[in-house]
């Protein structure tokens, strides 16, 4: 009964962002293409409905209202005629080896699953996000007040956002429970979504299978991802704000690739929901919005695609007005940003590169994934000098130097030991589109081989 009851609440999930994707114009002819883009803006629907209404009415009131929303959605979306926007090409047109490798996807898929139901949710998994959800399942569907308010519960950080504790709070509604075992079910959902989005989007932007597939199994090799603490599959929010990362800038590069303004619709569909999964969202949502921005000023488009970026913007801002009502207790992770304290702490910048550089090269975190992402940049900002190039390379590149730069201004006596226990889950949300990028770059490289030949000869990646 728990299984169908989970399986309900996700296919609700999937039904809202599949007709939000109806309704921005992208559609794809595999359902798996179709699933990731839906799960991804599929859980942002659902968790920023159950925050609205939450505000407004209580109990079994929500989810009724939000089944109303994504049924609604769905059906809406099912109506829109739009031409198709192939994701992927059929299967019938696969090969031999992106039928294996597809195979190997699936089983890797489903070992995540399997490691998610055998693991227990991870310490951050527990006190920073779904004791939100349970919280808020407890009180009717809305976090109380006195959550906010209660500086003994400060640890658990009342200010981060909710897409990741309502999306439990979903399944909690469905289940009539809080139960801490099927709430793990959306995490590995989002490995799939992340693994998949390798497949289409790459496919999109190489016009050939084999590399994002060959990137999507490579995916579970990385042992930050698949094994090590604050992995996809003990509930934290890195890999999900990582996944939805990727499907923003994936889909601003394949507009800059085709011009079609489908897709820009969807990188905005996209970025507006990466503020709403982690605080470092926030910091993701302005380099993306920077990069579209840049994107529209460059290609000399309609003003009014401007106003794209502004849902995210308004998402921000609500959050905040909302957390400053409820006088919510801060968490001071950081010192304040000022001259006096930028002075003071300058020197870190040294050993904070010494540990970064430490970071990447420790095989057993990250195996040889960094050292080939960083070859793959190197060879990107050589071969493809224009616009998607410096998209890619800004959307990695920027949000690692922020990331490190805040140690400057880290509260820790002992700064380094702060960033030993967190660079690896930030890095996580800029590991997809890394190997984005290398799927790219390698297809690119095999295209100047010799004799080389692929059933897409001639499609274009980067030039």
């Amino acid at each position: 009964m728990n299984l169908l009851s989970v399986l309900g609440a996700c296919l609700m999930i999937v039904a809202a962002g599949f007709g939000a994707l109806r309704l921005v114009g992208v559609q794809g002819q595999q359902s798996h293409s179709v699933f990731a883009f839906s799960w991804v803006l599929g859980t942002g629907i659902v968790s920023l409905l159950i925050w609205v209404l939450g505000l407004m009415v209580g109990g079994a009131l929500i989810p009724t209202l939000v089944s109303i929303c994504c049924l609604s959605l769905f059906f809406w979306g099912a109506k829109v005629s739009a031409n198709r926007l192939i994701i992927l090409p059929r299967l019938s047109q696969a090969s031999k080896i992106e039928i294996l490798l597809g195979a190997i996807l699936l089983i890797e898929i489903g070992a995540m699953f399997y490691w998610s139901y055998v693991h227990t949710l991870g310490l951050d998994g527990i006190l920073n996000w779904e004791i939100k959800a349970r919280y808020g399942f407890a009180s009717n569907g809305a976090l109380p007040s006195s959550y906010f308010q209660d500086s003994g519960r400060a640890f658990t950080h009342p200010g981060y956002p909710l897409g990741i504790p309502n999306t439990e709070m979903w399944l909690y509604f469905w289940l009539g429970d809080s139960n801490q075992f099927w709430a793990k079910t959306i995490f590995p959902l989002f490995y799939a979504a992340g693994a998949l989005l390798l497949v289409a989007l790459s496919a999109h932007l190489i016009g050939w299978n084999t590399p994002g597939l060959i990137a999507a199994v490579l995916l579970f090799f990385v042992p930050q991802v698949s094994v090590e603490g604050g992995s996809a599959v003990v509930g934290y929010a890195d890999f999900p704000l990582g996944t939805v990362y990727l499907a923003t800038i994936g889909s601003l590069l394949v507009y800059c690739r085709s011009e079609d303004v489908r897709w820009f619709r969807c990188y905005a569909a996209c970025l507006a929901l990466l503020p709403w999964i982690k605080v470092e969202g926030a910091l993701l949502w302005l380099l993306a919005a920077l990069c579209g921005a840049w994107v529209i000023f460059r290609r000399k488009g309609s003003s009014a695609r401007f106003l794209a970026l502004l849902p995210g913007a308004m998402i921000l801002s609500a959050w905040h007005i909302y957390l400053a009502c409820m006088h919510t207790v801060s968490s001071h992770d950081f010192l304040s940003v000022n001259l006096s304290n930028l002075w003071a702490n300058i020197y870190r910048l040294g050993p904070i590169g010494a540990r970064l550089l430490e970071e990447l090269t420790n095989l057993e975190i990250w195996g040889l994934s960094w050292l080939v992402f960083i070859v793959s940049a190197v060879l990107a900002a050589v071969k493809f000098r224009n616009l998607m190039a410096i998209v890619l390379l800004t959307a990695i590149i920027s949000p690692i130097a922020v990331y490190c730069f805040s140690y400057v201004l880290s509260p820790w006596p002992d700064y380094l030991g702060h960033m030993g226990v967190s660079i690896s889950r930030l890095l996580m949300h800029v590991a997809p589109l890394g190997l984005l990028m290398t799927a790219i770059v390698a297809a690119e490289s095999w295209r100047e081989l010799p004799g080389a030949s692929i059933a897409s000869a001639g499609t274009r990646t980067l030039d």
